[in-house]
C-alpha cells in the first residue's frame, strides 16, 4: 500500500498572504540580496595575542583583547541567528498563524538587542559567553538528579572541570577593568540588565534617520512585552485566544492582526539589524541598505523617520 504523501502547510493561507502582502513579498526578494551581502559567508578572526604573550592572562590588555572577539563573535551570532529568525517567522505569518509569528519576533527582538549591546560594551561578553558553563552545569545536577546512575557514565575530571568552569564563571560575573586606570572593578552580572535598559543603552549611542538605525527602546512593548505574554500559559494568552459566537464562547481562529504586527515589527528589526552590523563592522554597505529603508516606509505605508517612529 502506497503510504500518504505528508505535507505540513496550508495552501490557502498561502494563496491568501500572497495576495494581501504582494508588495511585500516583490520587496523581499530585494531585502534577501542585502541580507546576503551583510550577513552570509562572514567570518570573525581571533585576535593577534602575540603582543601580549608576555603578560599575564588577567592583564587589562589580554582582557580587553580577548572581550573584544567574544564580542564581535557573539554580536555576530546572534545577528546571524535573528536573520533565521525573520525566515520560520515568515513561515508561520504565510501559512496563517499570526500569533506564532508574533511569538517568533520576541525571540529575534531580544537577540537584535542583545547583539548591538554586546558590540557596543564588550567588556560584557564574558558573562554572555560564561553562562554557558553555568547553564551545562545546571542541565547535568538536573539530568544527574533525575538519573543518578549516568554519573557513572561520564569521566569524573569532565565532571570536575565542567564544575570548576561553572564556579569560574560565577565569580567572574561581577568583574571587569577601569578602561582609565586597568584596575579590576565591580559591574553588573548579565542577568541583571534587563532588556528594555540594555535597549535604552543602545538607542542614546547609536539609534538616529542618519544611521539608518530605529530605535529599539520603542519596539520593546510590541515586539517584547506583548509577545512574551503570548509565548506563556498567561492570561493574556488565554484572552487573545477566545471569541463569542452566536451567544457562545469558542477558540478564535483568526490572527490577522498579529500576523500583519509580526510582519512590520520582523521588517524594521532586520533592518535594523543590517545597519548594526554594517556599522559595527565597517562593512560599507549603506548604500545597499537605505534603498530598503525606503522601500520598508512604502511597503507598510510609514511616516518618514523624521516624522514618527513606527507606531506602536
Amino acid at each position: 500500500m502506497e503510504a500518504a504523501p505528508i505535507f505540513f502547510g496550508n495552501p490557502t493561507a498561502h494563496a491568501h498572504f500572497a495576495a494581501k502582502y504582494r508588495e511585500f513579498l516583490r520587496e523581499w526578494v530585494e531585502l534577501q540580496e542585502a541580507v546576503k551581502l551583510v550577513m552570509l559567508n562572514r567570518t570573525i578572526s581571533p585576535p593577534d595575542m602575540t603582543p601580549f604573550e608576555s603578560l599575564p592572562d588577567d592583564d587589562a590588555l589580554v582582557v580587553a583583547a580577548e572581550d573584544r572577539f567574544k564580542a564581535d563573535l557573539s554580536s555576530f551570532i546572534l545577528a546571524r541567528t535573528a536573520v533565521d529568525d525573520f525566515s520560520e517567522l515568515l513561515t508561520l505569518a504565510s501559512n496563517g498563524y499570526g500569533i506564532g509569528a508574533l511569538k517568533t519576533l520576541r525571540g529575534m527582538y531580544e537577540r537584535i538587542v542583545t547583539s548591538a549591546y554586546v558590540a557596543l560594551y564588550p567588556e560584557v561578553s564574558r558573562a554572555l559567553i560564561d553562562s554557558t558553563w553555568t547553564h551545562q552545569w545546571k542541565v547535568w545536577r538536573r539530568a544527574t538528579a533525575l538519573r543518578p546512575a549516568l554519573a557513572t557514565t561520564v569521566d569524573e575530571n569532565e565532571i570536575e572541570m565542567l564544575r570548576e568552569r561553572a564556579e569560574a564563571a560565577k565569580a567572574r560575573h561581577n568583574e571587569s577593568f577601569c578602561k582609565n586606570c586597568g584596575q579590576l572593578v565591580e559591574v553588573h552580572a548579565w542577568t541583571k540588565v534587563d532588556l528594555d535598559t540594555m535597549a535604552q543603552k543602545v538607542d542614546s549611542r547609536l539609534a538616529g534617520p542618519e544611521l539608518n538605525l530605529a530605535r529599539l527602546a520603542d519596539f520593546y512593548l510590541r515586539c517584547y512585552l506583548q509577545p512574551t505574554a503570548l509565548a506563556h500559559a498567561t492570561g493574556t494568552s488565554v484572552n487573545e485566544k477566545f471569541e463569542k459566537v452566536d451567544g457562545q464562547w469558542t477558540y478564535k481562529m483568526d490572527s490577522s492582526a498579529e500576523l500583519r504586527q509580526s510582519l512590520i515589527f520582523g521588517h524594521t528589526l532586520l533592518l535594523s539589524l543590517l545597519a548594526h552590523q554594517n556599522r559595527h563592522f565597517n562593512y560599507g554597505l549603506e548604500h545597499v541598505l537605505f534603498p530598503r529603508n525606503a522601500a520598508l516606509r512604502r511597503v507598510w505605508n510609514l511616516p518618514p523617520p523624521d516624522e514618527a517612529a513606527v507606531s506602536q
